[in-house]
């Protein structure tokens, strides 16, 4: 009788160390795919939110981000040249790549945290460039991001040059944004980017601005 008992006293614990065994498999398992399925979802919304690399174009436009007026010292300075906007954050990887690609292509030097506006000589043309970092700048100067959004990114770095065009028989303000790092893989191109960007945007003013008049804009 004892030698049965024993023996199914030892089933016993064979079960349940089987059990143990088995839930034990389960439970790494179960482990192994949360991991996996946590793991790719973080990954999906860090690079959905971050924004840095948007599909946009470089193309000019007449039109604001839904039809807003222009801001009133853009309007004033396409008076004098080429308007260049500036906006950063603090926490932002792509404002940290495309900072000393700026720096580089106006032969300037501010703090990432500054808010400031800068009369610069280009090509012996007059650029007008503001740096705003929305964390560390005025109202004012955090609207213009919302007026010159044209592809409604709602992403920053943004970098919005703004001319003067011909547009049914009147001169109007004419401007195109650009945002994160270009979708360009170095600086150097970067640079080269946004220098032809200027280029046609100093060629612009310098063919239109003479029939401009800020006052006249709706």
């Amino acid at each position: 009788m004892k030698s049965d008992q024993m023996k199914k006293n030892q089933l016993i614990q064979i079960a349940v160390a089987g059990l143990i065994v088995l839930s034990g498999c389960t439970m790494i398992a179960t482990t192994t795919i949360y991991d996996d399925v946590y793991t790719s979802i973080v990954q999906v919304l860090c690079l959905s939110c971050i924004k840095l690399e948007p599909l946009t174009s470089s193309e000019y436009t007449f039109e604001t981000a839904h039809n807003q007026p222009h801001t009133d010292y853009v309007l004033e300075n396409l008076k004098t040249g080429v308007v260049f906007l500036h906006f950063s954050e603090d926490a932002c990887y792509g404002c940290d790549v495309m900072y000393p690609v700026i720096k580089d292509l106006f032969s300037i030097d501010f703090g990432k945290e500054e808010m400031i506006y800068y009369q610069l000589s280009y090509n012996n043309q007059t650029v007008h460039y503001y740096y705003t970092n929305i964390d560390h700048a005025i109202k004012e100067r955090i609207d213009a991001f919302f007026v010159y959004d044209k592809d409604h990114i709602g992403g920053l770095p943004m970098f919005t040059i703004a001319t003067v065009g011909y547009d049914s028989g009147i001169i109007k303000p004419y401007y195109t944004s650009l945002y994160g790092t270009l979708n360009i893989n170095t600086d150097e191109k970067r640079l080269e980017f946004l220098q032809g960007i200027m280029q046609e945007s100093l060629q612009l003013w310098d063919e239109n601005h003479v029939a401009y008049h800020p006052e006249q804009q709706p």
